[in-house]
């Protein structure tokens, strides 16, 4: 991973290239081996498509949350029904906690480059502090909360295949926003409820929950936006 160990990727390629700089063995005779993973992170694209897709996408999902913090201003009965349905109120509390944290997840959005992307393996949480979670289906990308420097994100191949946006189910789009949402510096929002659909009607009898819930906040932003 770049942030770790000085990768560097090159812009119009595939390659990455291991810190430059000559490094002197004072044993001879030794050799020294590094071994970097190649793979793509998606089977059905190159790394380089791969990172002008992803990026194209977050430039939709800033665009979006951007939206929503404009609609925080302005605070209309129509602003207020949409965060009393996603979240079960919408007291200033509320309205304060998604102003803030809806910023810091443009924020973090607009750092993201194509650096910020691996391909997740059973060891990519321990690289940036975390324990490594067991493989769960429909799991899609993850991040480690507390990866505040580098905000890595880790994709799965279940990514890969994925809509690319849609205003009422999951997306690419969506995940960027999901992902996001965990890092400790935005919103540090758990995963107590999968899916947009499934979350729209679960905030009003879950409230202290869905404001702290990745997929709320991904559905708040995007739901027939």
């Amino acid at each position: 991973m770049s942030s770790q160990y000085d990768f560097k990727t090159k812009s119009d390629g595939d390659w990455i290239e291991v810190h430059s700089g000559a490094v002197t063995n004072t044993h001879p005779g030794s050799m020294v081996y590094v071994k970097i993973n190649t793979d793509k992170i998606c089977p059905n694209m190159s790394n380089k498509e791969f990172r002008e897709m992803v990026l194209r996408h977050r430039d939709h999902a800033v665009t979006l949350v951007e939206a929503r913090l404009k609609d925080l201003v302005r605070w209309s009965v129509l602003d207020q029904n949409r965060v009393q349905t996603w979240f079960g109120n919408c007291d200033e509390s509320a309205r304060s906690k998604l102003t803030n944290g809806l910023t810091s997840i443009v924020r973090v959005l607009r750092g993201l480059t194509g650096d910020n992307f691996v391909r997740w393996e059973p060891r990519t949480a321990s690289y940036v502090g975390c324990t490594p979670n067991p493989v769960q289906s429909g799991v899609v990308a993850e991040v480690c909360a507390p990866d505040t420097r580098t905000h890595t994100i880790a994709i799965r191949h279940e990514f890969c295949d994925m809509r690319e946006f849609s205003w009422e189910k999951d997306s690419i789009v969506s995940t960027l926003i999901h992902e996001a949402s965990h890092f400790q510096d935005t919103m540090a929002t758990r995963d107590w409820k999968y899916f947009m659909d499934d979350c729209l009607s679960w905030g009003k009898s879950n409230p202290e929950q869905a404001i702290n819930n990745a997929d709320s906040i991904a559905g708040y932003v995007i739901y027939n936006a």
